[in-house]
Protein backbone atom coordinates (compact mmCIF):
# COMPACT_ATOMS: atom_id res chain seq x y z
CA UNK A 1 0.00 0.00 0.00
CA UNK A 2 1.24 3.54 -1.17
CA UNK A 3 1.05 6.26 1.00
CA UNK A 4 0.20 9.60 -0.56
CA UNK A 5 3.91 11.18 -0.31
CA UNK A 6 6.14 9.68 -3.28
CA UNK A 7 9.06 9.09 -0.90
CA UNK A 8 7.27 7.29 1.75
CA UNK A 9 6.10 3.14 1.02
CA UNK A 10 4.38 3.05 4.05
CA UNK A 11 3.50 4.37 7.42
CA UNK A 12 2.45 2.53 10.50
CA UNK A 13 2.13 3.23 13.77
CA UNK A 14 1.09 -0.03 16.39
CA UNK A 15 1.04 1.38 19.92
CA UNK A 16 1.81 -2.03 22.25
CA UNK A 17 0.41 -2.29 25.84
CA UNK A 18 2.65 -5.14 28.08
CA UNK A 19 1.27 -5.24 31.77
CA UNK A 20 2.00 -7.68 35.22
CA UNK A 21 0.01 -8.78 36.93
CA UNK A 22 -0.55 -9.61 40.09
CA UNK A 23 -2.95 -11.32 42.92
CA UNK A 24 -3.89 -10.37 46.58
CA UNK A 25 -5.43 -12.41 49.32
CA UNK A 26 -6.15 -11.28 52.21
CA UNK A 27 -8.67 -11.99 55.47
CA UNK A 28 -10.05 -8.49 57.36
CA UNK A 29 -10.87 -9.68 60.79
CA UNK A 30 -11.91 -8.09 63.59
CA UNK A 31 -10.57 -8.19 67.40
CA UNK A 32 -12.63 -6.48 70.54
CA UNK A 33 -10.73 -3.03 69.47
CA UNK A 34 -8.83 -3.52 66.48
CA UNK A 35 -9.52 -4.27 62.84
CA UNK A 36 -6.49 -6.32 61.11
CA UNK A 37 -5.46 -7.92 58.05
CA UNK A 38 -3.17 -10.84 57.19
CA UNK A 39 -1.86 -11.30 53.68
CA UNK A 40 -2.44 -15.09 52.99
CA UNK A 41 1.18 -15.19 50.63
CA UNK A 42 2.87 -14.04 52.99
CA UNK A 43 1.37 -14.17 56.67
CA UNK A 44 2.37 -10.67 57.51
CA UNK A 45 -0.45 -8.85 59.88
CA UNK A 46 -1.09 -5.87 60.08
CA UNK A 47 -3.40 -3.28 62.02
CA UNK A 48 -6.00 -1.37 59.97
CA UNK A 49 -7.90 0.88 62.28
CA UNK A 50 -8.48 0.84 66.08
CA UNK A 51 -12.37 1.43 66.78
CA UNK A 52 -13.18 0.87 70.63
CA UNK A 53 -15.86 -1.31 70.45
CA UNK A 54 -16.80 -4.69 69.41
CA UNK A 55 -17.07 -5.12 65.65
CA UNK A 56 -19.27 -8.30 65.06
CA UNK A 57 -19.08 -8.33 61.14
CA UNK A 58 -16.91 -7.05 58.32
CA UNK A 59 -18.53 -6.11 54.70
CA UNK A 60 -17.30 -4.76 51.69
CA UNK A 61 -18.44 -2.80 48.84
CA UNK A 62 -16.40 -4.41 45.91
CA UNK A 63 -17.21 -1.13 43.41
CA UNK A 64 -16.51 1.68 45.72
CA UNK A 65 -14.31 0.00 47.46
CA UNK A 66 -15.00 0.38 50.98
CA UNK A 67 -14.90 -1.90 54.22
CA UNK A 68 -18.03 -1.44 56.85
CA UNK A 69 -17.73 -2.26 59.82
CA UNK A 70 -20.96 -1.78 62.46
CA UNK A 71 -19.36 -0.35 66.32
CA UNK A 72 -22.14 -2.67 68.02
CA UNK A 73 -21.95 -0.09 71.47
CA UNK A 74 -21.31 3.24 69.50
CA UNK A 75 -24.35 2.75 67.60
CA UNK A 76 -22.77 3.75 64.00
CA UNK A 77 -22.11 1.97 60.88
CA UNK A 78 -18.72 3.30 60.05
CA UNK A 79 -16.64 2.86 56.60
CA UNK A 80 -13.23 3.50 55.24
CA UNK A 81 -11.62 3.23 52.27
CA UNK A 82 -9.40 -0.56 51.29
CA UNK A 83 -7.00 -1.20 50.12
CA UNK A 84 -6.02 1.44 51.68
CA UNK A 85 -1.95 2.46 52.65
CA UNK A 86 -2.89 5.88 54.78
CA UNK A 87 -4.05 6.07 58.21
CA UNK A 88 -7.94 5.33 58.68
CA UNK A 89 -10.24 7.55 59.50
CA UNK A 90 -13.40 6.75 59.93
CA UNK A 91 -16.52 8.20 58.13
CA UNK A 92 -20.05 7.26 60.02
CA UNK A 93 -22.40 5.85 57.18
CA UNK A 94 -25.47 5.68 59.64
CA UNK A 95 -26.47 5.79 63.46
CA UNK A 96 -28.63 2.85 64.60
CA UNK A 97 -28.83 1.29 68.16
CA UNK A 98 -26.74 -2.32 68.43
CA UNK A 99 -26.40 -2.75 64.70
CA UNK A 100 -25.03 -6.66 64.71
CA UNK A 101 -24.47 -7.91 61.23
CA UNK A 102 -23.72 -6.06 57.88
CA UNK A 103 -23.36 -7.05 54.51
CA UNK A 104 -23.56 -5.43 51.08
CA UNK A 105 -25.13 -4.93 47.86
CA UNK A 106 -22.62 -3.34 45.46
CA UNK A 107 -24.70 -3.63 42.23
CA UNK A 108 -27.06 -1.09 43.85
CA UNK A 109 -24.78 0.90 46.86
CA UNK A 110 -27.19 -0.66 49.07
CA UNK A 111 -25.78 -1.53 52.74
CA UNK A 112 -28.13 -4.03 55.19
CA UNK A 113 -27.97 -4.81 58.57
CA UNK A 114 -29.34 -6.69 61.44
CA UNK A 115 -30.51 -4.08 64.56
CA UNK A 116 -29.81 -6.09 67.58
CA UNK A 117 -32.39 -4.02 69.79
CA UNK A 118 -35.06 -3.45 67.35
CA UNK A 119 -35.24 -6.83 65.77
CA UNK A 120 -34.70 -5.22 62.15
CA UNK A 121 -33.57 -6.09 58.94
CA UNK A 122 -32.54 -2.70 57.47
CA UNK A 123 -31.08 -0.87 54.56
CA UNK A 124 -30.13 2.43 53.06
CA UNK A 125 -27.87 3.49 50.13
CA UNK A 126 -24.06 3.59 50.72
CA UNK A 127 -23.93 7.14 52.23
CA UNK A 128 -26.64 6.68 54.38
CA UNK A 129 -29.88 7.85 52.79
CA UNK A 130 -33.15 6.28 52.29
CA UNK A 131 -33.67 4.25 55.40
CA UNK A 132 -35.59 1.52 54.86
CA UNK A 133 -36.88 -1.42 57.20
CA UNK A 134 -36.88 -4.99 55.13
CA UNK A 135 -38.57 -6.98 57.41
CA UNK A 136 -39.59 -7.18 61.37
CA UNK A 137 -38.62 -10.27 62.71
CA UNK A 138 -39.70 -9.96 66.31
CA UNK A 139 -36.33 -11.51 67.57
CA UNK A 140 -32.68 -10.58 68.26
CA UNK A 141 -31.21 -10.96 64.57
CA UNK A 142 -27.91 -13.46 63.86
CA UNK A 143 -26.94 -13.65 60.78
CA UNK A 144 -27.51 -12.03 57.71
CA UNK A 145 -25.93 -12.65 53.68
CA UNK A 146 -27.06 -11.60 50.60
CA UNK A 147 -27.86 -13.20 47.46
CA UNK A 148 -27.39 -10.55 44.89
CA UNK A 149 -27.87 -13.21 41.94
CA UNK A 150 -31.50 -14.33 43.19
CA UNK A 151 -32.03 -11.85 45.01
CA UNK A 152 -33.08 -13.55 48.46
CA UNK A 153 -31.69 -12.23 52.25
CA UNK A 154 -30.50 -15.48 53.96
CA UNK A 155 -30.91 -15.05 58.15
CA UNK A 156 -31.52 -15.99 61.10
CA UNK A 157 -32.30 -15.26 64.59
CA UNK A 158 -32.36 -15.69 68.37
CA UNK A 159 -35.48 -17.23 68.96
CA UNK A 160 -35.54 -19.96 65.96
CA UNK A 161 -33.12 -22.73 65.15
CA UNK A 162 -34.10 -22.20 61.08
CA UNK A 163 -32.34 -20.89 58.23
CA UNK A 164 -34.79 -18.19 56.37
CA UNK A 165 -35.18 -15.89 53.79
CA UNK A 166 -36.53 -13.03 52.53
CA UNK A 167 -36.91 -11.40 49.19
CA UNK A 168 -35.35 -7.48 48.75
CA UNK A 169 -38.09 -5.79 48.99
CA UNK A 170 -39.27 -7.82 51.97
CA UNK A 171 -42.46 -9.09 50.60
CA UNK A 172 -41.70 -12.89 50.69
CA UNK A 173 -40.68 -14.65 53.17
CA UNK A 174 -39.57 -18.82 53.71
CA UNK A 175 -38.32 -20.90 55.97
CA UNK A 176 -35.84 -22.99 53.98
CA UNK A 177 -34.71 -25.07 56.35
CA UNK A 178 -35.61 -26.08 60.20
CA UNK A 179 -32.17 -27.21 61.83
CA UNK A 180 -31.60 -28.40 65.68
CA UNK A 181 -29.09 -25.41 66.39
CA UNK A 182 -29.14 -21.44 65.97
CA UNK A 183 -27.16 -20.30 62.84
CA UNK A 184 -23.99 -17.85 64.18
CA UNK A 185 -23.29 -17.27 60.50
CA UNK A 186 -24.78 -17.81 57.19
CA UNK A 187 -22.71 -16.96 53.78
CA UNK A 188 -23.62 -17.73 49.94
CA UNK A 189 -21.44 -19.65 47.85
CA UNK A 190 -22.46 -18.29 44.05
CA UNK A 191 -19.96 -21.40 42.39
CA UNK A 192 -21.45 -24.03 43.90
CA UNK A 193 -24.79 -21.94 44.32
CA UNK A 194 -25.27 -23.42 47.65
CA UNK A 195 -25.56 -21.82 51.20
CA UNK A 196 -23.08 -22.29 54.37
CA UNK A 197 -23.82 -22.21 57.66
CA UNK A 198 -21.82 -22.33 61.35
CA UNK A 199 -24.07 -24.04 64.28
CA UNK A 200 -23.41 -22.03 67.41
CA UNK A 201 -24.42 -25.17 69.79
CA UNK A 202 -23.11 -27.78 67.73
CA UNK A 203 -19.83 -26.32 66.10
CA UNK A 204 -21.27 -27.91 62.93
CA UNK A 205 -20.00 -26.44 59.79
CA UNK A 206 -22.87 -27.67 57.06
CA UNK A 207 -24.01 -26.67 53.85
CA UNK A 208 -27.10 -26.93 51.50
CA UNK A 209 -28.42 -26.07 47.91
CA UNK A 210 -30.23 -22.47 47.86
CA UNK A 211 -33.57 -24.20 48.13
CA UNK A 212 -32.65 -26.16 51.63
CA UNK A 213 -31.78 -29.41 49.75
CA UNK A 214 -28.81 -31.63 49.85
CA UNK A 215 -27.56 -30.57 53.20
CA UNK A 216 -24.00 -32.04 54.12
CA UNK A 217 -21.75 -31.54 56.82
CA UNK A 218 -18.33 -29.90 55.70
CA UNK A 219 -16.83 -30.20 59.28
CA UNK A 220 -18.03 -31.09 62.67
CA UNK A 221 -16.09 -28.86 64.58
CA UNK A 222 -16.44 -30.37 67.97
CA UNK A 223 -16.33 -26.60 69.04
CA UNK A 224 -19.65 -25.08 71.11
CA UNK A 225 -20.68 -21.78 71.34
CA UNK A 226 -16.73 -19.98 70.29
CA UNK A 227 -17.60 -20.77 66.81
CA UNK A 228 -18.67 -17.27 64.75
CA UNK A 229 -17.79 -15.83 61.57
CA UNK A 230 -17.45 -17.17 58.32
CA UNK A 231 -16.18 -16.76 54.22
CA UNK A 232 -15.58 -18.09 51.01
CA UNK A 233 -12.39 -17.52 49.39
CA UNK A 234 -12.27 -19.94 46.06
CA UNK A 235 -12.05 -23.34 47.15
CA UNK A 236 -11.86 -22.92 50.59
CA UNK A 237 -14.03 -21.78 53.47
CA UNK A 238 -12.71 -19.38 56.29
CA UNK A 239 -14.37 -19.33 59.90
CA UNK A 240 -13.22 -18.23 63.26
CA UNK A 241 -12.99 -20.30 66.59
CA UNK A 242 -12.97 -18.06 69.83
CA UNK A 243 -9.13 -16.81 68.54
CA UNK A 244 -8.30 -18.47 65.82
CA UNK A 245 -8.83 -18.44 62.07
CA UNK A 246 -8.94 -21.48 60.41
CA UNK A 247 -9.82 -22.50 56.76
CA UNK A 248 -11.39 -25.89 55.65
CA UNK A 249 -11.76 -26.92 51.74
CA UNK A 250 -15.43 -27.03 50.77
CA UNK A 251 -15.69 -30.50 50.07
CA UNK A 252 -16.70 -32.78 52.76
CA UNK A 253 -14.66 -34.77 54.98
CA UNK A 254 -11.35 -32.62 54.97
CA UNK A 255 -9.57 -31.65 58.39
CA UNK A 256 -9.04 -27.75 58.88
CA UNK A 257 -6.02 -26.01 59.36
CA UNK A 258 -5.23 -22.78 61.40
CA UNK A 259 -4.55 -19.99 59.09
CA UNK A 260 -3.70 -17.08 61.95
CA UNK A 261 -4.34 -17.20 66.26
CA UNK A 262 -4.94 -14.12 68.03
CA UNK A 263 -4.24 -13.47 72.44
CA UNK A 264 -7.91 -12.32 72.02
CA UNK A 265 -11.22 -13.47 70.77
CA UNK A 266 -11.28 -12.34 66.65
CA UNK A 267 -15.30 -11.34 65.99
CA UNK A 268 -15.63 -10.19 62.39
CA UNK A 269 -14.14 -11.96 59.36
CA UNK A 270 -13.73 -10.91 55.28
CA UNK A 271 -12.32 -12.63 52.69
CA UNK A 272 -10.42 -9.65 50.32
CA UNK A 273 -9.90 -10.75 46.92
CA UNK A 274 -7.95 -8.31 44.28
CA UNK A 275 -7.10 -10.16 40.89
CA UNK A 276 -5.45 -8.74 37.55
CA UNK A 277 -3.71 -6.16 39.38
CA UNK A 278 -1.82 -3.81 37.51
CA UNK A 279 2.00 -3.96 38.80
CA UNK A 280 3.96 -2.77 35.81
CA UNK A 281 3.04 -1.02 32.25
CA UNK A 282 5.17 0.33 29.90
CA UNK A 283 3.94 2.02 26.54
CA UNK A 284 6.59 3.16 23.79
CA UNK A 285 4.67 4.44 20.32
CA UNK A 286 7.11 4.90 17.13
CA UNK A 287 6.45 5.13 13.39
CA UNK A 288 8.73 3.39 11.18
CA UNK A 289 8.94 4.16 7.42
CA UNK A 290 11.30 3.72 4.73
CA UNK A 291 12.67 6.42 1.81
CA UNK A 292 11.99 5.35 -1.79
CA UNK A 293 15.08 7.28 -3.24
CA UNK A 294 17.48 6.79 0.27
CA UNK A 295 20.38 4.14 0.51
CA UNK A 296 17.45 1.96 1.20
CA UNK A 297 17.45 2.16 4.83
CA UNK A 298 14.05 1.58 7.07
CA UNK A 299 13.93 4.49 9.97
CA UNK A 300 11.95 4.61 13.21
CA UNK A 301 10.66 7.67 14.39
CA UNK A 302 8.75 8.39 17.66
CA UNK A 303 5.18 9.63 17.68
CA UNK A 304 5.73 13.27 18.55
CA UNK A 305 8.96 13.42 16.00
CA UNK A 306 11.64 12.81 18.21
CA UNK A 307 15.01 10.52 18.23
CA UNK A 308 14.91 9.57 14.45
CA UNK A 309 16.84 6.35 14.30
CA UNK A 310 18.04 3.76 11.12
CA UNK A 311 17.04 0.36 12.41
CA UNK A 312 18.17 -1.63 9.53
CA UNK A 313 20.14 -1.55 6.53
CA UNK A 314 18.81 -3.18 3.14
CA UNK A 315 20.62 -4.35 0.76
CA UNK A 316 17.51 -4.22 -1.64
CA UNK A 317 14.43 -1.21 -2.04
CA UNK A 318 11.96 -2.12 0.18
CA UNK A 319 8.22 -1.76 -0.92
CA UNK A 320 6.55 -2.11 2.33
CA UNK A 321 7.26 -1.58 6.14
CA UNK A 322 5.44 -2.36 8.96
CA UNK A 323 5.68 -0.92 12.44
CA UNK A 324 5.61 -2.45 15.93
CA UNK A 325 5.56 -0.76 19.13
CA UNK A 326 9.03 -1.94 21.41
CA UNK A 327 7.63 -2.85 24.85
CA UNK A 328 9.53 -2.56 27.91
CA UNK A 329 8.83 -4.53 31.52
Amino acid sequence: MRSNHPWLYMQLLISTVCCIYGREEKLLFSTEYTVKEIDLDTGVVKDLANHSTIVYSIAYDVKERYVYIPRFYEAVIDRFPYPNDQTVNFEIVVSTNYPYYVAFDSGNSHLYWTGYASGKIMRCNSNGSDLTTIVDISSIPMALTLDTHTRWIYYSKASSNALLRVTFDGKEKQVVLNLTSQLIDIEVDFVDKRIYWMEYYTGDFKSALYNGSDVKTVVSTNVKFNNREIDIGNEYVFYTSYNNILKVHKSSGQIPTVVHTESILIYGLLFYKQEDRNILCSVEKWIYFGEELSNRQIYRLTFAGKELTVMIQLKKQTTCVFGIGNTNY
